[in-house]
């Protein structure tokens, strides 16, 4: 259980840099890295469902 948490954690840790990069795309106002970014993310959610 202890891996388990700490598998989480690391999975939060990735998904905050990669909002907080969403988020610094979005206040710069570049609409190609926004789109970017969210597909990666849809794709990293939906392989990990699959695995």
């Amino acid at each position: 259980m202890k891996e388990d948490m700490s598998v989480f954690k690391s999975f939060l840790r990735q998904l905050l840099r990669r909002l907080k990069e969403l988020q610094e795309a979005h206040n710069a106002g570049d609409k190609e890295k926004v789109t970017k970014i969210i597909q990666e993310l849809v794709e990293d959610a939906q392989s990990g469902i699959e695995d």
